[in-house]
């Protein structure tokens, strides 16, 4: 990747709040600076249970508690 332009992630913020992952959209330099935001979006809020970070669908990195909680 070109540290020189901004790549876009995707980061996937489970919340004990609902029931399905919310969409965020992360700009960075290079997937060190995503890994960062997505660190802090984590940390934003005491109901964010864990992040999944991805670029172009497919998953780098899992923050914290991810599971699936769609109902059956």
């Amino acid at each position: 990747m070109d540290a020189s332009v901004m790549s876009t992630f995707e980061a996937f913020i489970h919340d004990d709040r609902y029931t399905v992952p919310t969409l965020h959209l992360v700009s960075a330099f290079d997937e060190a600076g995503a890994r960062d935001a997505a660190d802090a979006l984590l940390r934003a809020s005491a109901h964010h249970l864990g992040v999944e970070l991805c670029r172009n669908g497919e998953q780098i990195v899992q923050l914290g508690a991810c599971e699936d909680r769609r109902l059956s």
